[in-house]
């Protein structure tokens, strides 16, 4: 089992990951407008649901409130709703503010990335 400084690390590291993730979805929307292949939104998703329970999966633990084992493909198939749902069951309200400021730093981020190449490939 890892330290929980490295476990901090990796939880970093993965929500740079998400944000990563989500300015190459911003990238395409910026080369393909608004309308991307349902294979892209997808892959998208699935990539989303990968990293994101991961980040529930060590965040619970650090907190020193782990999630059962047997919660985790719940937490991949319902990710939109699940990992607000685990974020606040380990950290309480607290944990509401930290999951609205990530969603509001993805929702900049994917937007100043596909302004920006759509605003360089002159498509905007």
């Amino acid at each position: 089992m890892m330290n929980i400084e490295r476990q901090r690390r990796y939880r970093t590291h993965l929500l740079v990951l998400v944000y990563l993730i989500t300015m190459i979805q911003g990238i395409h929307v910026g080369v393909f407008g608004f309308e991307l292949p349902a294979e892209r939104e997808a892959l998208y998703a699935i990539a989303y649901a990968l990293v994101l329970t991961q980040v529930c999966i060590v965040d619970s633990r650090i907190v020193g409130r782990p999630l059962p084992l047997s919660t985790y493909w719940l937490v991949f198939f319902l990710y939109g709703i699940a990992v607000p749902i685990c974020v606040v069951r380990a950290r309480g309200l607290r944990g509401l503010g930290y999951v609205a400021a990530h969603l509001v730093g993805m929702l900049l981020m994917l937007l100043a990335s596909s302004v920006v190449t759509g605003m360089l490939l002159g498509t905007f």
